[in-house]
C-alpha cells in the first residue's frame, strides 16, 4: 500500500474559502481512480490555514496512473493559489494495523 501525506498551508482565511471547493472535487473525483483506498483533505483544528491531505493507494501503478489522469482545475490552483508552504510525501507499508476503534 502506498501512502501519501501532505500539508498545505496558504496565507489567509480568505484563501482557503477560495480553494476549498476546489480540493473537494479533487478529493471527490479521485476517490474514484482505480486503486484508491481513501482520499481526503482536513484541516488543522489549531491553525485552519492548514490543510492535510491523506491518500491511500493499492499499489505504486495506481498511484502513478492517477497522477497521469489531468486535472486542469488542480493544477491550476496549486499554481495560484497563495500558498505560504506545501509538503506531500508517499511512503510505502506492508502491513496497517488498528490501534482505536469505537
Amino acid at each position: 500500500m502506498i501512502i501519501i501525506t501532505g500539508k498545505i498551508k496558504v496565507q489567509s482565511s480568505e484563501e482557503l474559502s477560495r480553494v476549498k471547493d476546489a480540493l473537494i472535487r479533487r478529493a471527490r473525483k479521485s476517490r474514484t481512480d482505480n486503486g484508491n483506498i481513501e482520499y481526503i483533505f482536513s484541516q488543522n483544528l489549531e491553525d485552519p490555514t492548514e490543510l492535510i491531505l491523506t491518500e491511500k493507494w493499492t499499489d505504486e501503478t495506481s498511484l502513478q496512473e492517477h497522477l497521469d489522469i489531468p486535472d486542469e482545475e488542480f493544477s491550476q490552483l496549486i499554481s495560484s493559489a497563495l500558498i505560504e508552504r506545501m509538503v506531500v510525501t508517499s511512503s510505502e507499508m506492508t502491513a496497517e494495523r488498528t490501534l482505536l476503534e469505537r
